[in-house]
């Protein structure tokens, strides 16, 4: 069996100290796609809402919520025996395997719980209820569509399992129903820490993190990446200094399981780095956080990643969609004065990911339109940072200065507005002797006739669908039937050029649009930045409605007032 590799983050540790989308940004930044969402008091009790919202977040980084996994013992009810205790964990689990469904992942883990250290008597009674419940989630998980429940081996009596005896006993129970029940069930296997072993309560070692790593092997699924000491107690990650002080060699780990992937059940093994908790957290450390993180990762990257072997690892990183017939046809343009400023990159390798054609760039001066939403520096920082064509828009008061100061920089094609240019055919002329595509835009108002006698010049045209400016404005009234008219113009005086449409371009509007003729659509917050869904989804209605276009275009196009 050929064993393969994925790395992934455990969120737990993080998530008390910074939000998701600064994590989901690390993560993309770091080529990492994996998450397993830790949990935390308030997960069992928020909407669906909140989930849907999370995926969504997730998506749109490329980020996969592959697994869940307890953070807590707040599962750990099986264990107890007062009133409540029980009914509250099986009522909180069967909520985290419905979680599972929402977010997509593959597993629901969990820590299996604690016996009260003054009544170890009762492990037995404890280890029977756990089971029980165990056996019955297994079903509701395969009707909810999972793969697999996971459980932790832990490191002390009192959290079963935790000796060899115990792994061995709880797998092949677990093992054993799954097979009787194999229609209607989910395996159960380990998720298990690296940094795990046992010490009694002399501090004598019982078993080191290999004897224990090793007992699990026939249930193995997941695992847990995180840097230990001596006494198996503080845990940490994979920094430099980390590596320094800790006990856990990664590469080890990963040549143990390859040298038995036979005995594995399973191909494909994930590895979560998780890193110190959050009661570690101190304002004189929390802001070091990123770069440990970071550190941990790039290590990662080669001890688990790596080949040895003649193993095949995998990083798995988010890759650019194929196009379909329907955007061979019609471009799709994002336009990025839509994304978040502040974190302007991170956006950009997210609609790298999803698939788009080119990137609509929106620079203004303040003086022909009313906004300044991102200047050249920008263009100067993006002409080495992505693959993507860049398609320049100037709404600008002096066309050539902007155009000569262009010329300098990797650009795919630039649009000039008739209403601002002196000299238009001198202005299109110039952008076509840089080897550039030129295009002319036009505003609402505008009438077609206008750009007659320059069509010689021109290799695409653009047609503000709103007032330029500002996103998120209502389309005009004329829109689709000007496109429409700029269609049958082009067509009348012998040219095939593109019509590129700008504004309100949204998943009602595109039908309409790509019928009456528009062969580019500038995508901003009313179809690809929607914030009703993820940009994959958004990508797909947008290529479901060019669909629909594309299916009428050649038909008479009906335009209301």
């Amino acid at each position: 069996m050929t064993l393969q590799f994925e790395l992934g983050v455990k969120s737990d540790p993080i998530e008390y100290r910074y939000s998701f989308p600064w994590l989901f940004r690390v993560m993309a930044d770091e080529g990492v796609s994996l998450l397993q969402l830790g949990t935390w008091f308030e997960i069992y009790q928020l909407p669906d809402e909140f989930f849907h919202t999370l995926r969504t977040e997730a998506d749109n980084h490329g980020i996969r919520i592959a697994s869940l996994f307890t953070a807590h013992r707040e599962l750990g009810g099986f264990f107890r025996h007062e009133a409540g205790f029980e009914s509250v964990a099986r009522r909180n689990f069967e909520r985290l395997i419905e979680i599972g469904a929402m977010l997509g992942a593959d597993a629901v883990g969990c820590n299996p719980g604690a016996v009260l250290r003054d009544q170890m008597g009762t492990k037995r009674a404890g280890w029977n209820r756990y089971v029980r419940h165990m056996k019955e989630l297994m079903h509701l998980a395969k009707a909810k569509g999972l793969s697999c429940l996971t459980i932790e081996p832990m490191s002390c009596l009192a959290e079963p399992p935790t000796l060899p005896e115990e792994v061995e006993e709880m797998g092949q129970d677990f093992a054993e129903y799954h097979r009787n029940h194999s229609g209607d069930t989910v395996p159960v296997g380990y998720c298990v820490d690296i940094a795990h072993g046992y010490l009694n309560q002399q501090e004598e070692l019982g078993y080191d993190q290999i004897q224990l790593f090793e007992a699990t092997y026939p249930w193995l699924y997941e695992v847990h990446l995180k840097n230990t000491d001596q006494r198996f107690n503080s845990t940490f990650g994979f920094g430099p200094d980390e590596i320094r002080k800790g006990i856990i060699d990664v590469a080890h780990f990963r040549d143990l399981m390859i040298r038995n992937s036979a005995k594995l059940p399973v191909d494909r093994i994930a590895g979560y780095l998780e890193m110190s908790g959050p009661k570690l957290g101190r304002d004189y450390s929390d802001h070091q956080l990123e770069s440990q993180l970071r550190a941990s990762l790039r290590h990662l990257k080669e001890a688990f990643l790596g080949d040895a072997d003649g193993a095949t690892c995998q990083l798995v990183t988010p890759t650019p969609q194929a196009t379909t017939s329907a955007s061979k046809q019609v471009a799709i343009s994002p336009s990025m004065m839509c994304v978040d400023a502040l974190n302007f990159e991170s956006a950009l390798r997210q609609v790298e990911a999803v698939g788009v054609d080119m990137l609509h760039l929106d620079i203004m001066d303040g003086h022909f339109v009313p906004n300044m939403p991102m200047g050249l520096g920008i263009l100067e920082r993006l002409q080495d940072a992505t693959h993507l064509p860049l398609d320049v828009h100037l709404m600008v008061a002096d066309n050539d200065f902007f155009v000569q100061q262009l010329s300098q920089l990797r650009v795919s094609q630039i649009s000039v507005h008739l209403e601002s240019a002196i000299h238009l055919d001198r202005t299109l002329s110039a952008i076509r002797d840089l080897g550039v595509k030129a295009g002319v835009a036009i505003n609402p108002g505008t009438p077609l006739s206008d750009i007659d006698y320059v069509l010689e010049r021109v290799d695409y045209i653009l047609l503000m669908t709103v007032n330029p400016g500002y996103a998120g404005q209502k389309m005009t009234p004329a829109s689709l039937r000007k496109i429409a008219d700029c269609h049958r113009f082009l067509i009348d005086r012998g040219f095939d050029i593109p019509i590129q449409v700008d504004g309100n371009v949204s998943f009602e509007n595109i039908p309409a649009m790509v019928a009456a003729g528009a062969s580019n659509l500038v995508a901003g917050t009313s179809s690809i930045f929607h914030k009703s869904a993820s940009l994959q989804e958004n990508k797909r209605r947008m290529l479901a409605a060019i669909e629909a276009g594309l299916a009428v275009r050649d038909q008479p196009v009906l335009v209301g007032a």
